[in-house]
């Protein structure tokens, strides 16, 4: 039996290995699970230890001895057996978001909203609620023009004007959800959402987000390309997670004041609504957005499973390939000039020159034998590169990529990886333990790694090697070897 697993403060998860119950052959996992024992046993080292995340590994024999490893949070075992470990070398790097940036183009366009007509439209839907619900909203006391001045001041920027006279109004709803089925936030519990988590950009951790990519809003450039903002104040809610805020720093096409949706489900880009809070009222009561660009509508995702569309949407921003027939043409990638993902799953491609010419951020991509990276050179997007091949491929490509950072070759043949210690820029690297083996022998570690995967089905006693060859310090590692008897 072997078992890896970790410990966060959500919980216990186990994630690769498992075990045979010879009573029961045709279970992978037996019975009794082992959460709570490896729950117990984990608990007690976070207390002994003080870790405020922990790693594990237990491997036992039919003979009833075991090895036990078990450290601190740094190690991250993948989602199965196969996966294996990633490494966090440097907790304190997050990649950089496109539209995070200070210096970035302003708009040169005005605020659309009107605060009298807001008003008039508050009113209206309050009414609206009124009558569907049959009773009328109990609205809680206006803020005051100096509590206003205080977020303002807190914000940086002052509020659009439409919103300023909503909350001359009221203080949010008071919990009656009556503005068009949604909880309109009272001002403190707007400016706290938006302090503690819609104004910072979201970062799960680089087992999840080494290849992170942050689509555009439709329409194009009307919206910055982040997770988080601190120029976006939620003024709304649904409750799950998700909010309606106000964009006091829209990209260069976009208006002071619109309407965006962001939250747990736009981690990977926030939603253009419209273009400003009187026109969002105006939706809920059936009005045309006079201000608000016609959306294309084609959507940003597609997933497909027999190939590439003859003519795909030109609004896709990403796109799965899976069980295509092999090779795929990628020629129809043309039509998709916004297109910032591509993944292909079980099949291959023969020619990445389509992708030469598109914005392409993060690309997965198995190639047929003799295929190469040269139609990539000089690629001036992509950022995350993951690539499989049966025969070995000349990586002197990677050198002209200027926005790599995160780079997985464990799929492949072991060429030169030394060259991979001429890449600045890189921050994330997979490779298989031959591989590691390898550029370790050769003494060209990449030198500014933040993170690390040892790909397949390594012993967590090889990814604690690892990290020591990338400068962590692994002395505090805990290693028990004995019998099961010894133990009780």
């Amino acid at each position: 039996m072997r078992v890896a697993g970790a410990r966060s403060r959500t919980g216990v998860g186990l994630f690769g290995g498992g075990y045979v119950v010879p009573s029961r052959p045709g279970s992978f996992f037996g019975t009794p699970f082992p959460d709570q024992d490896l729950a117990t046993l984990v608990s007690r080292f976070r207390d002994s230890h003080g870790w405020e995340a922990i790693a594990l590994e237990l491997t036992c024999r039919p003979s009833g001895a075991f090895d036990l490893v078990v450290f601190r949070g740094t190690l991250q075992p993948g989602a199965g057996p196969e996966d294996g470990w990633t490494l966090t070398v440097d907790h304190s790097f997050q990649p950089s978001e496109p539209g995070a940036a200070d210096d970035a183009e302003p708009t040169e366009l005005r605020q659309a909203g009107d605060p009298t007509e807001a008003v008039e439209r508050l009113r209206a839907v309050l009414r609206q609620h009124a009558e569907l619900s049959g009773e009328e909203p109990t609205m809680p006391a206006p803020v005051t023009e100096e509590q206003l001045a205080a977020a303002e001041l807190r914000l940086g920027a002052p509020l659009p004007g439409d919103l300023r006279a909503l909350y001359l109004e009221a203080d949010g709803d008071g919990g009656s959800e009556a503005l068009a089925g949604y909880g309109w936030l009272a001002l403190d519990a707007a400016l706290a959402e938006r302090d503690s988590y819609i104004g910072v950009p979201t970062w799960f951790g680089w087992e999840h987000g080494w290849h992170q990519v942050v689509f555009d809003a439709d329409p194009p450039d009307t919206v910055r390309r982040c997770s988080g903002h601190p120029g976006w104040l939620p003024f709304a809610t649904w409750f799950d997670g998700n909010y309606f805020a106000v964009d006091l720093a829209p990209a260069a096409g976009g208006r002071p004041g619109q309407v965006i949706e962001v939250g747990r489900d736009f981690n990977d880009g926030p939603r253009y609504v419209a273009s400003s809070v009187t026109a969002w009222l105006g939706q809920a009561l059936g009005r045309p957005d006079p201000y608000g660009p016609q959306r294309s509508g084609d959507g940003r995702r597609r997933f497909m499973d027999s190939g590439l569309d003859e003519q795909p949407a030109p609004g896709l921003q990403e796109i799965h390939l899976y069980d295509a027939p092999s090779p795929v043409d990628l020629g129809p990638l043309a039509a998709t000039p916004r297109l910032r993902r591509l993944y292909l799953v079980r099949c291959t491609a023969a020619d990445l020159s389509p992708v030469a010419a598109l914005p392409v951020e993060d690309l997965a991509v198995d190639l047929v034998p003799e295929a190469d990276l040269l139609p990539l050179t000089g690629h001036p997007h992509l950022a995350s590169l993951a690539v499989g091949s049966e025969t070995p491929l000349d990586l002197a490509p990677l050198r002209t990529l200027p926005a790599l950072r995160s780079l997985d070759l464990s799929r492949c043949p072991t060429t030169d990886p030394a060259l991979l210690a001429d890449l600045p820029g890189l921050r994330y690297l997979a490779l298989s333990a031959t591989q590691w083996t390898a550029l370790i022998a050769a003494g060209r570690l990449p030198t500014h790694l933040a993170a690390a995967r040892l790909a397949g089905a390594p012993p967590l006693t090889a990814a604690l090697d690892l990290l020591a060859a990338l400068g962590v310090d692994t002395s505090t590692a805990h290693r028990l070897s004995g019998t099961l008897e010894e133990a009780v």
